[in-house]
């Protein structure tokens, strides 16, 4: 994000959608992170305060929080976690209760996405006397801003994490943050609010997951024609990537049809004409909105070994190990996270990463133990132990000072990751894959 971005956020919220947790729309946004308690920041974010914030600043705008360099400095990071269309149609389109449900397991996989990545993704760098160095922060400093319609005005449940670009540093000094370890952590972030979603929806509702011919989850039971029904955006963006393309998209031309097709934001439908206009639209389809409570119930039990799919897994370390020379925890995060039908929540998926890093012995690379692994190595540890992982997802018996000790291990052995990663001058040496 580069400028306020305030009228979009917080001064732009569509009248009449924002009531109540279920309610088509746009909610207010709320304070989160741990790096907000620093400032003093909590409940709603009001325009002045995020303002201040965005551009580098305290709440009460006397104190920079952060050099500002260039015309159009980086003010904050959007980070958007969606949900699976079928969980949106849930949402939006199911009873009350279920919901409610749904809405509430999504805040908590984002919360988890969040925890994830203060614990490795937010931190600061130093250059002193040419030499540059990472350290730990507080947390981030974000607003979280629930939105629930796409442009086209369909169920499009998700949330706009905003990261302002400040963090104070557990050295006490505030600065920017370091976005190159936010965007090295990006997939490995994503990974965790999809497997903690299946988690928290499944134990709330007791919904099971199907994966689909992209690689997605989507609820078993949610009829797929409602799903398609309710995806105009994204036909639209097909359909204006074909007609740039000539017929044959790619990735570059979706981004340039998302942003020349994107409709502006209709102000005047409200959220009981568009649940009314929703259910007309899938009953003109032969489709019950009704029969969407059928998904409860059909998760069946579930124990610690069969909480990740350890052939999955598996494979997907086998095709790291084919192009890469070494891996690190958050690409295991990403692993595990992914081979989880069920899903797990944010710190079952850290555990069970780590787990399988440590089966696969001392890391490699100039660092003993850094945290950096061959794939190689991994796979013969998973081939030689598959029990590994189901033993860190049921591992209850930590007491609360190893769990601490154990995350501030971790967290020690990623900066040193990160150091090595890019090298002392702060540039990735050549050769050095991601």
């Amino acid at each position: 994000m580069r400028g306020s971005g305030v009228d979009y956020y917080v001064a732009d919220l569509v009248p009449g959608r924002a009531e109540g947790s279920a309610v088509a729309g746009e909610s207010p946004g709320v304070w989160t992170g741990r790096g907000t308690s620093d400032l003093g920041l909590r409940g709603t974010v009001e325009g002045p305060e995020f303002a201040g914030v965005l551009a580098g600043r305290d709440p009460s705008g006397e104190r920079a929080l952060r050099q500002v360099r260039g015309e159009r400095p980086v003010s904050g990071f959007d980070l958007v976690f969606a949900a699976p269309k079928s969980v949106s149609v849930l949402h939006l389109l199911a009873h009350r209760e279920l919901g409610a449900a749904t809405g509430g397991a999504h805040r908590a996989a984002v919360a988890d996405a969040l925890g994830y990545l203060e614990g490795s993704g937010i931190g600061a760098r130093r250059t002193e006397r040419g030499s540059v160095h990472h350290v730990a922060t507080t947390g981030a400093v974000a607003a979280d801003f629930v939105h629930r319609t796409s442009r086209a005005l369909d169920p499009h449940l998700h949330t706009h994490l905003v990261v302002a670009n400040v963090v104070r540093g557990v050295d006490g000094r505030w600065s920017a943050l370091d976005s190159r370890r936010l965007f090295l952590h990006r997939r490995a972030t994503r990974s965790v609010y999809d497997a903690s979603l299946r988690h928290h929806l499944g134990h709330a509702a007791g919904v099971s997951w199907l994966r689909t011919p992209s690689g997605g989850w989507e609820v078993a039971g949610v009829d797929p024609v409602l799903c398609r029904l309710f995806s105009q955006r994204t036909a639209s963006m097909d359909e204006a990537a074909h007609r740039l393309s000539g017929g044959h998209g790619s990735t570059a031309q979706r981004r340039v049809a998302f942003h020349a097709d994107r409709p502006a934001k209709d102000r005047a439908v409200t959220a009981d004409e568009l649940r009314t206009g929703w259910r007309r639209r899938a009953s003109s389809f032969g489709l019950d909105t009704g029969a969407l409570v059928s998904v409860v119930g059909r998760r069946p039990p579930t124990d610690p070994a069969r909480a990740v799919d350890t052939e999955a897994l598996a494979d997907r370390l086998a095709l790291l190990a084919r192009d890469r020379t070494r891996v690190g925890v958050r690409d295991l995060v990403e692993a595990v996270a992914d081979a989880s039908p069920y899903g797990l929540d944010g710190p079952g998926v850290r555990r069970a990463a780590v787990a399988v890093g440590e089966a696969a012995g001392p890391g490699v690379g100039p660092v003993h133990g850094d945290g950096i692994w061959s794939p190689a190595a991994v796979v013969r540890a998973m081939t030689a132990d598959g029990g590994v992982v189901a033993r860190a997802v049921g591992d209850t018996g930590l007491g609360p000072e190893r769990r601490v000790t154990r995350q501030a291990e971790g967290e020690a052995a990623h900066h040193r990751g990160v150091a090595d990663d890019f090298g002392a001058d702060g540039r990735r040496p050549p050769g050095r894959q991601r």
